[in-house]
């Protein structure tokens, strides 16, 4: 019962992280406005990020939700779900008016993937920060006597 109710979370974690997407992306967007990238594949990456970068913030904030709200001790694993919630339901849609360029299509390949792995990453770094934390709670003793 517990797998199905963790599943559920995920689900709605990754519902109401699609909710932030847009306040959160709306700085991004205002940053990027203006900004001509170069040609180069260093410059094509860097577009793919800041393009997704509200929705990277949304996915991390997910991660970090997930595995704070998911009972179990491998949490993290729960954060897989949203990861790939985020790569097969993303809300982007391309229109091309010409066939698109292997340029064109790193940049679509690095701002579909970019916030799934900044998600996983979230969780690992939680889950790893609340475990330490916890361990140095249990090593250190009590005050009170």
């Amino acid at each position: 019962m517990s797998a199905i109710r963790n599943i559920l979370i995920s689900f709605g974690v990754f519902w109401l992280s699609l909710w932030t997407i847009a306040p959160l992306g709306w700085p991004f967007g205002k940053l990027n406005n203006g900004i001509v990238y170069g040609d180069s594949v260093l410059s094509t990456l860097a577009m793919g990020l800041m393009t997704s970068m509200g929705r990277t913030l949304a996915a991390v904030l997910a991660g970090v939700l997930v595995t704070v709200v998911v009972s179990g001790r491998r949490s993290e694993l729960w954060a897989l779900i949203v990861a790939v919630l985020y790569v097969a339901d993303a809300p982007l849609r391309y229109h091309w008016f010409s066939s698109p360029t292997s340029s064109d299509r790193l940049w679509q390949g690095v701002n579909l993937v970019f916030p799934a792995i900044a998600c996983i990453v979230a969780a690992v770094v939680t889950t790893r920060l609340r475990r330490k934390r916890n361990t140095e709670r249990v090593a250190q003793p009590s005050a009170g006597g």
